[in-house]
């Protein structure tokens, strides 16, 4: 389930603003390795919807990627994993994870050596 304190465990920031107008606030992660950034997960967070208790925060990941395999290096994806009261961090980041691979994507930043 997600949830403020297990996105905070798996390493997310807190901003003051969302993708999306409307979100009470963004959660945000880097991923990256040895090698380089290779995408951000950004999760707008919300409010409760009217027929949710009060208290209820609800969660949209979504990613970016650019580049891919076969197409244009201009070639953009934006991705949004729906979530519901079952999802987990680990299921959103293995998402991610999986179409980035999948799509054949550049890493974002490479380090330097």
């Amino acid at each position: 389930m997600l949830t403020l304190k297990t996105l905070e465990a798996a390493g997310y920031k807190q901003f003051s603003m969302g993708v999306s107008g409307y979100a009470l606030f963004l959660m945000d992660k880097r991923i990256e390795d040895e090698v380089g950034i290779k995408y951000s997960i950004h999760i707008d967070v919300f409010g409760a919807y009217p027929n949710q208790d009060p208290g209820t925060l609800n969660f949209q990941p979504q990613a970016q990627f650019n580049g891919m395999k076969d197409l244009s290096d201009r070639a953009t994806a934006n991705m949004i994993y729906l979530t519901d009261k079952h999802s987990t961090i680990e299921d959103v980041e293995k998402f991610f994870e999986e179409a980035w691979v999948f799509m054949g994507c550049p890493y974002y930043e490479r380090f330097q050596d």
